[in-house]
């Protein structure tokens, strides 16, 4: 049963999935006129506006990223690259959409990529301190010159802009929780902090990411409120009986599936199915699945010892305790008075157990020493 489950699920995704940037059957290779010589300490920027997928490949790992879009496995993603670069190795790590991420080097010096994109373009940056080779396949080579559009008739009207056509269907209100100091960005750019109501329609995958606020304001934005979250989950109501059949199956796999009261969260595919005939439906942006609290702290002291995290924290606090996204690498910033001493790129991970919850108590908090954690990434 769990098999056909599965099987259903992956059904269900391959046929929903709309890629942002360009399909992914007959694409051209990118290529980078230096990608072949990047061993300097100045750092690169690379524009993949047209790619569907990029890998930035270490001696020992590989960072694939794809559009935020991409709702396949990390699995999936990375088969790809290794279709196209049979060279990659098996330690690799998938960033989707925008954020930041260590490249998975185990027995070398990580890179950290940013993906962020600005006016108009999307580009790839590497901090450029360690060997590293960048490509990807997209729509169009990088050194093919884009299509021009013919000129417009002046004679002719122009097309008003239209907005994406309503999902049709039968609907229903559900509550969206977030923890605090935390909000939930949808992909139609609405924002949830907590307690807010949200129309959808039942069957319909909706797209989200979680987004740590900045603390002075209670905002989340993409300028300098906050960080958005590199993972992207999917939600999807349905009806009661559909819930429970699919219940049943989860259960079969509890290795993949965390099964609740009106919830389904498979861990693999990021995504929820959530009961939308329950008398509190709601969607539960909970702990170990979808954020940890991380707690700060210093060897031996926390007197006058410090942490902040820039357009979170931004007034660096001791002893801080604060929830991040799941799955994001998270820059850390740490000081001694208001003196910044060092800095460390935390990558957000959940606590063993992940989906257990009848016989096992979650840890809801990673500790984090300042100390300890400084001498692993110098």
């Amino acid at each position: 049963m769990k098999k056909l489950f599965a099987m259903v699920l992956a059904l269900v995704m391959v046929f929903s999935a709309v890629p942002v940037l360009g399909a992914y059957a007959e694409e051209a290779a990118i290529t980078y006129s230096d990608h072949l010589m990047n061993n300097s300490d100045t750092g690169y920027t690379y524009d993949i506006t047209n790619a569907s997928i990029a890998w930035v490949k270490q001696a020992n790992g590989t960072l694939v990223w794809v559009p935020a879009g991409d709702n396949r496995s990390d699995d999936e993603i990375i088969a790809q690259a290794k279709a196209a670069d049979p060279s990659l190795k098996d330690e690799n790590a998938v960033l989707k959409g925008f954020g930041e991420a260590q490249t998975p080097n185990g027995n070398g010096a990580k890179a950290t990529v940013i993906v962020a994109q600005a006016d108009g373009k999307i580009t790839l940056t590497i901090d450029g301190k360690y060997s590293h080779f960048v490509s990807g396949t997209g729509a169009a080579a990088a050194d093919e010159e884009p299509a021009v559009e013919p000129a417009a008739d002046p004679t002719e009207p122009v097309a008003e802009p239209t907005e994406a056509p309503a999902v049709e269907g039968e609907k229903v209100q559900i509550r969206i929780d977030v923890p605090q100091k935390m909000a939930v960005a949808f992909e139609d750019g609405t924002v949830y902090y907590g307690g807010e109501m949200k129309e959808v329609v039942y069957n319909h995958e909706y797209a989200f990411q979680m987004c740590s606020v900045n603390w002075e304001n209670g905002l989340f934005d993409d300028a300098e409120n906050g960080i958005r979250g590199t993972v992207v989950y999917r939600m999807e109501v349905v009806h009661r009986n559909e819930f429970k059949e699919l219940a049943a199956a989860a259960k079969e796999d509890p290795e993949r599936y965390t099964v609740k009261g009106i919830d389904i969260i498979d861990n693999v595919a990021k995504k929820i199915i959530i009961d939308g005939d329950a008398t509190d439906t709601h969607l539960e942006t909970d702990v170990n699945n979808f954020f940890m609290a991380y707690r700060f702290h210093f060897e031996g002291q926390d007197y006058n010892h410090k942490t902040g995290i820039d357009k979170v924290v931004n007034k660096p606090l001791e002893s801080l305790s604060v929830n991040l996204p799941l799955g994001s690498t998270i820059t850390c910033k740490a000081f001694v008075g208001d003196e910044q001493i060092d800095s460390a790129d935390v990558f957000v991970a959940n606590n063993s157990g992940e989906g257990v919850y009848d016989d096992e108590f979650l840890t809801s908090v990673n500790d984090f020493t300042w100390s300890k954690a400084v001498e692993e990434v110098k």
